[in-house]
C-alpha cells in the first residue's frame, strides 16, 4: 500500500476499527460491521446519477452495454398478491416469435437493438455455448448492434403508455425484516409481455429519479428518510453523507480519467457475514458500472478465501482421482458439518423467515435443512452420505433390475426407487445411525481448534465429549424441519474414529483416536500458488523427516496399500452409485431453464436423472488396486483427457514425456503407466497437465475454445508451446507461469493477472447467463429472497431469530457483535505457540473490546471476562483499545484450547476457543444449482461458513481463575 502511495494511487480504507492497514491509507470510511453494503449502495446511487444521467460517460455506458446485463429485457410480471408488478424473469428467444425453435432458446437471452428498436438475441448467451448449431458464436461480438440500456429510448420523459410501476423488497429495518419500495421504470411490450431493462430496474432499486416515473423517489442526496441515498446509508452505517458523496465521485472519476483503473481490494471479513453475498454483489456493482472490470490496476483483487491454485488441471484432476475413475465424490463442507454435528437442531430460523415480503412461497414452510435436502435431490448441491443404504449394493440391485428388464438403465432404476419412495436420501433422516459419518481423516487440519465453526456442537454431537454447548435445553423448541426426520434424542459421539495427522499438538489432535506424526513444510517436496501472484514456487526439503513422522504424500500411500491389502478379504471389486450435481461448466448447467424449481416429489414432476435430479452414474472399484493406483496415472488421463472449464485438454504426448521423466511402474494394476510415486513426481506430474505450466496444453486448449468461441485466443500462449515447466525449474526459483484457459486473465507480453482481460479484451463470454457479468438474478429463490438485484441487507438479528440477548448494556453485561478476524500473532492456526508471538499477543486468549464496553461493565485491561451465548463460552483477557468500535469484540482466530485457557464460571469446564460461541449458518440462496453461473463445481460454489453475525453476552468474571 506504500508503495503504490509513492506512484500516486489514493487509497480508502472501509474498516470498522482502526485496523492496520489503515494507517497506510489517505482516508478512512469507518462503517459499522456489517453494513458496508448500505455504504454500496449508496456510492452507487451517486454514481447512477451523475454518471449515467446527470451526464453520459462513454466509457461507462459501452462497457455497460457490452460486458454487462444492463441492456437485457426482464419481464414485468404480477406479485402474487395481485397488488402490482414485479420483476421476473430474463426474457428469451424461447420467448420471440420465429425464435423458440433454435437450440437452447430458452437459454439465449434478449435485448433491444438502438437502431431499430426491434429485439434482438446477441451472441454469447450460455445458449450459444453447448450445442454444435452455436458453434463459433459463443462470443461478445455484437456486430452492428447497438443495445438499448433503458426501455426509454428517446430519454426525457417517457410516455405514460410506456411507464409502470414495480415494487422492489427492501430491508433496511435493523432487525432485518422487509418492506416494500414502489417504483417507476420505462416499459416495452415484446412478444406480448411486459418487459423494462436491467439498467431501469438498477435506476429503480438504487432510487434514481427520472421525469415522468411514478413512485416513491428521495428528494435528493441529503433525504434519510428513502433508501439507497447518501444520507440514507449514514444512518445505518455512520460514514457521513459528504465523505460517501466525495469517495465514489473520486471512484468513478478515477475510472473514468483512467479507463477503468480503480480497484477493490476485499479481505476475509465481508465474505464470512451471512449475507456476504448481497455486500459483494453490492460492492462489484460500482466496479461494473465503472468499467474497471477485466482492467490490469483496477478491478477486484480478493485477499483471502477465495484462492485457487495455478496448475489447475493437474492438480482438480489428479486430487480427484480423475484418470483411474470418473465422477468423483466431492461436498460443501458447510452444509455438511452443519447437519451432522447437529447444528440444524438447534436453529431456530426457517428458511421463510429471510424471505421478501415480494416472495412466491418457494421457501415456504421450509428449515434450513429443508433447503439443503431439496438442493441436494434436485441436483443443485452434492450431500453424503448419499442414501439409507449402501451405495454398493444399490448399484448391485440396480444392474439386477436391468439385466431382468425392470430398468432400461440404472440411473433410471434408482430415479424410479426414489420417487416410489422406497429408496431414500440420506438426508431425510440424517440422524439414523446408518447415515452418521463413522470415521474422520485429518492432515494438516486443526479442525476442532481453529476452523470448526459451531465448535462446540462438534464436541457435543459429532465426538460425544465434554462440551459446552449452552442452548441444549432448547432444542426440542426450535422449529421442527418439514421434510427432514426430528428424533426427539439428539445423537452424541457419532464417530467411531478420528485420525489426525499434524506436527503440532493442537486441540484437533488432542481430541483423536489415531495420530500421524507429520513432516512440516521444510521436510517434503510440494507445490505452492495462488492466483494472487504470477509464480509457481517449490517446497524442498531442508532434512528429510525425523524420526517416525511421515509426508502427507507417504502416509496416504501407505493407507491406501494397507485398504488394498484388506480389500483383498472385505471388499474385491464392486460397483459403486455416485450421484452429481448438475455441474457449471457442463451441460448440466442448462438443465433447469429460467431458475424455475420443480420438485419430483411433486406427482406432476418427473423424476429424471441429470435434468430434475443429479445424475446418476456407476463406477467400478477395485479396492484390491488402490494402492497400486494411486502411484501411477491412470489411463483415463489418455483415453479421455482432462477437462477445466469445459475445455478438454489432449495428453498423449504429455504421457509420454511424463514417462519419460518419471519412469513407469513396472507390475500390478498401474503396469507400463506414469509412475507418481514419490512426491517430487506427482509435483511433476501436476505441473505437466496445466496450461498455466505446459504452454503445449495451453495453446491446444486455446485452439479448442477458439472453436467454440469463433475468437481468437491461441496467440495468447503461442510461443510458449517447448515451455514445460518443471518441478527442477520450481526449486531453483519462483517461475512465472504461462497464459491459459484455465483462467481469466492474460499475462502474455510480461503483463501481472488480472481477471477477466482475456474476457474484456477479447470477447470471450463470462461462464453466466447471459455471458455477461450480472446485476440481476431470476432464479426462484433469489427472487423469493428479495435478492435479484444489489441491496442491503442488515446483519442478521440474533434476538429475533434465536432469541440471543438484544444488543446493548444490560447492568453489568453488554451483549456486542462477537467477530472472529484472522489472527496476526500466527499463521493461520500455526506458530502462534511460540515465545516471540505469545509475547506479543498476551500470551493467551484475548477479547479486544471498546473502552466504552469496557467502563460500562467495569473492566479495565487484562481482566479476565466470559463471553456467553447459547452456542458456548469464551474466557479470555480483555483488551480494551481505542481502535475498537462500540458494540463489537475482536476475538482472533486461532485462540485454541492448549494455551492458558481457565475453567468457565458459566459451565466449570474449560473456557472455550474463539469458535465456541460460533455456530454454522446456511443461507438458502447458496444451495442453488443448476442454473448457468448458479451451479456446483468443486473448489467453485457452495454455501459459505459465515459467523460474523454472531452476538455474545460479555460480562468480567472472578480474576481468580483455575485450569
Amino acid at each position: 500500500m506504500t508503495e503504490v502511495r509513492y506512484r500516486g494511487t489514493k487509497v480508502v480504507v472501509v474498516s470498522p476499527d482502526y485496523a492496520d492497514n489503515t494507517k497506510f491509507a489517505d482516508e478512512w470510511m469507518a462503517p459499522q460491521a456489517g453494513t458496508d453494503a448500505a455504504l454500496a449502495m449508496a456510492m452507487g446511487h451517486v454514481i447512477l446519477k451523475e454518471f449515467y444521467l446527470d451526464r453520459e460517460v462513454p466509457f461507462f455506458t459501452d462497457f455497460a452495454k457490452r460486458y454487462t446485463d444492463l441492456p437485457f429485457l426482464i419481464t414485468l410480471v404480477d406479485s402474487q398478491d395481485g397488488t402490482g408488478l414485479v420483476p421476473g424473469k430474463f426474457l428469451t428467444a424461447a420467448d420471440l416469435p420465429g425464435h423458440e425453435d433454435e437450440a437452447d432458446a430458452a437459454w439465449k437471452t434478449v435485448l433491444l437493438d438502438a437502431g431499430t428498436g426491434e429485439p434482438v438475441v446477441p451472441n454469447g448467451s450460455i445458449g450459444f455455448r453447448y450445442n454444435s448449431a452455436d458453434e463459433g458464436r459463443w462470443n461478445l461480438d455484437l456486430g452492428s448492434v447497438d443495445p438499448l440500456l433503458s426501455a426509454n429510448d428517446g430519454g426525457g420523459v417517457a410516455p405514460p403508455s410506456h411507464v409502470a410501476e414495480v415494487m422492489l423488497p427492501c430491508f433496511e429495518a435493523a432487525d432485518g425484516s422487509g418492506s416494500v419500495l414502489r417504483r417507476g421504470v420505462p416499459v416495452r411490450m415484446v412478444a406480448g409481455k411486459t418487459v423494462t431493462t436491467v439498467f431501469d430496474l438498477m435506476l429503480a432499486q438504487h432510487g434514481v429519479a427520472r421525469p415522468g416515473l411514478p413512485g416513491e423517489w428521495p428528494a435528493g442526496y441529503d433525504d434519510a428518510s428513502v433508501p439507497y441515498t447518501p444520507a440514507w446509508q449514514e444512518g445505518i452505517t455512520n460514514v457521513p453523507m459528504a465523505q460517501c458523496l466525495r469517495v465514489a465521485r473520486e471512484f468513478a472519476k478515477n475510472a473514468e480519467d483512467s479507463n477503468g483503473r480503480s480497484m477493490v481490494i476485499m479481505g476475509a471479513g465481508i465474505c464470512q457475514w451471512f449475507h456476504g453475498d448481497v455486500t459483494y454483489r453490492a460492492v462489484l456493482s460500482l466496479l461494473l458500472l465503472t468499467g474497471s472490470m477485466g482492467r490490469n490496476g483496477g478491478g477486484w483483487a480478493h485477499y483471502v478465501g477465495q484462492e485457487k491454485t495455478r496448475p489447475l488441471t493437474g492438480w482438480v484432476s489428479l486430487a480427484n482421482g480423475l484418470d483411474w475413475s470418473r465422477p468423483p465424490r466431492t461436498m460443501t463442507g458447510t452444509s455438511y458439518w452443519y447437519m451432522h454435528t447437529g447444528q440444524w437442531r438447534n436453529d431456530g430460523y426457517s428458511a421463510a423467515s429471510l424471505a421478501s415480503p415480494l416472495s412466491e412461497g418457494n421457501l415456504d414452510g421450509m428449515h434450513t435443512a429443508d433447503a439443503i435436502a431439496q438442493s441436494a435431490r434436485l441436483g443443485w448441491m452434492p450431500f453424503y452420505p448419499q442414501f439409507d443404504r449402501s451405495p454398493l449394493d444399490i448399484a448391485d440391485e440396480a444392474r439386477a433390475a436391468v439385466d431382468t428388464g425392470v430398468a432400461e438403465t440404472e440411473a433410471a432404476y434408482v430415479a424410479a426407487q426414489l420417487k416410489a419412495g422406497t429408496l431414500h436420501s440420506a438426508i431425510d433422516d440424517i440422524d439414523a445411525p446408518e447415515n452418521w459419518p463413522r470415521t474422520l481423516v485429518l492432515w494438516h487440519s486443526n479442525l476442532l481448534g481453529s476452523s470448526a465453526k459451531g465448535n462446540e456442537y462438534f464436541l457435543k454431537n459429532l465426538l460425544g465429549t465434554h462440551n459446552n454447548v449452552m442452548g441444549s435445553e432448547l432444542e426440542s423448541q426450535m422449529p421442527h424441519p418439514r421434510d427432514v426426520a426430528w428424533r426427539d434424542e439428539t445423537p452424541e459421539g457419532k464417530l467411531d474414529l478420528l485420525m489426525s495427522a499434524d506436527f503440532r499438538m493442537t486441540s484437533t489432535t488432542l481430541l483423536s483416536d489415531v495420530v500421524f506424526p507429520a513432516a512440516t513444510w521444510y521436510e517434503k517436496h510440494d507445490l505452492s500458488s495462488t492466483d494472487m501472484h504470477p509464480y509457481v514456487h517449490a517446497f524442498s526439503p531442508a532434512i528429510d523427516p525425523p524420526w517416525e513422522t511421515k509426508t502427507d504424500f507417504d502416509m496416504f500411500h501407505l493407507l491406501a496399500q494397507e485398504l488394498s491389502r484388506q480389500a483383498r478379504t472385505h471388499l474385491g471389486t464392486r460397483r459403486d452409485l455416485v450421484t452429481v450435481p448438475l455441474q457449471h461448466d457442463t451441460p448440466g448447467q442448462i438443465a433447469q431453464p429460467g431458475g424455475v424449481v420443480r420438485d419430483w416429489r411433486d406427482p406432476e414432476v418427473p423424476a429424471v436423472p441429470g435434468v430434475t435430479m443429479p445424475q446418476v452414474a456407476v463406477v467400478e472399484r477395485d479396492y484390491t488396486a488402490i494402492g497400486e493406483k494411486i502411484a501411477a496415472i491412470g489411463p483415463l488421463a489418455r483415453d479421455k483427457g482432462f477437462t477445466v472449464k469445459n475445455v478438454t485438454f489432449e495428453l498423449g504426448h504429455t504421457l509420454d514425456r511424463l514417462a519419460g521423466f518419471n519412469g513407469v511402474m513396472s507390475h500390478g494394476a498401474a503396469a507400463g503407466l506414469p509412475a507418481i510415486d514419490t512426491d517430487a513426481k506427482l509435483a511433476e506430474a501436476i505441473l505437466a497437465f496445466s496450461g498455466t505450466t505446459n504452454g503445449e496444453l495451453a495453446v491446444q486448449g486455446f485452439r479448442d475454445l477458439e472453436r467454440r468461441t469463433g475468437r481468437r485466443l491461441a496467440d495468447l500462449a503461442e510461443g510458449s508451446e517447448e515451455k514445460a515447466i518443471r518441478f527442477a525449474d520450481t526449486q531453483a526459483a519462483p517461475v512465472p507461469v504461462i497464459t491459459s484457459p484455465e483462467w481469466s486473465g492474460s499475462e502474455t507480453g510480461g503483463r501481472r493477472y488480472a481477471p477477466f482481460t482475456i474476457n474484456v479484451e477479447r470477447l470471450k463470454p463470462w461462464h453466466t447467463l447471459t455471458g455477461r457479468m450480472h446485476f440481476f438474478l431470476d432464479h426462484d429463490w433469489m427472487r423469493d429472497l428479495g435478492e435479484a438485484l444489489p441491496i442491503y441487507r442488515p446483519p442478521l438479528d440474533m434476538h429475533r431469530l434465536f432469541g440471543e440477548p438484544r444488543l446493548g448494556q444490560d447492568g453489568m453485561e453488554v451483549t456486542v457483535r462477537f467477530l472472529t478476524p484472522h489472527s496476526k500473532w500466527s499463521i493461520h492456526s500455526e506458530y502462534q505457540d511460540n515465545l516471540f508471538m505469545l509475547s506479543l499477543s498476551r500470551g493467551g486468549p484475548t477479547c479486544w473490546m471498546s473502552a466504552e464496553d469496557a467502563a460500562a461493565i467495569g473492566v479495565e485491561d487484562n481482566d479476565w471476562i466470559e463471553c456467553v451465548n447459547a452456542n458456548g463460552v469464551f474466557v479470555g483477557r480483555a483488551i480494551a483499545s481505542h481502535r475498537m468500535p462500540v458494540g463489537v469484540v475482536y476475538v482472533y482466530h486461532a485462540q485454541e484450547r492448549t494455551i492458558d485457557v481457565p475453567k468457565s464460571e458459566a459451565t466449570g469446564r474449560r473456557g472455550g476457543i474463539h469458535n465456541s460461541a460460533t455456530r454454522l449458518l446456511v443461507k438458502p440462496t447458496h444451495l442453488i444449482g443448476g442454473y448457468a453461473q448458479l451451479s456446483y463445481a468443486f473448489n467453485y460454489l457452495g454455501p459459505t461458513g459465515n459467523q460474523r453475525d454472531m452476538v455474545s453476552t460479555i460480562r468480567k468474571r472472578s480474576q481468580e481463575v483455575t485450569y
